[in-house]
């Protein structure tokens, strides 16, 4: 399997396509023919995550929060993106487009926090979000220690 293959099954239920424009999701470092024996998931890639792929000798990590964000102007021994260039590291993250998608993040949170008669509401900026009710009473600190 390639780092290819990964990425385009990950675009049949979250298309890369939908993610905002402002967002930077995809595959942002790393070799598309890459082979992956193993696989790394985060939140977000930073110094602990690529030395956990490193330990497991993983080719791919994939992020929903992007490893480039917002534009890099340069590309120094000491950042993140070389040290996963220079250990053979490919990155996809999976932002927006994951966070809008059909049982993404939006519905998991939604659905975590056993919201009722749920929609989606898209801001102007493209981004989308979840707004339901609770069928619970509860107090601001009770649902806070609840979330």
């Amino acid at each position: 399997m390639t780092v290819f293959d990964i990425y385009k099954f990950l675009d049949t239920f979250c298309p890369f396509s939908t993610a905002c424009d402002w967002d930077n999701s995809g595959m942002l470092v790393g070799n598309k023919n890459a082979t992956v024996t193993k696989a790394v998931i985060a939140l977000d890639c930073n110094d602990s995550v690529i030395a956990e792929a490193q330990k497991m000798g993983a080719e791919l990590i994939i992020t929903h929060h992007p490893v480039i964000f917002p534009e890099i102007h340069s590309v120094l021994s000491d950042s993140l993106v070389h040290r996963l260039i220079k250990n053979g590291i490919s990155v996809i993250c999976a932002h927006t487009n994951l966070d809008k998608s059909d049982g993404g993040v939006n519905d998991c949170l939604a659905a975590t926090l056993e919201l009722k008669n749920v929609k989606t509401i898209k801001t102007s900026d493209d981004f989308s979000f979840k707004m339901g009710m609770s069928e619970k009473s509860v107090t601001p600190d009770d649902f806070a220690k609840f979330v």
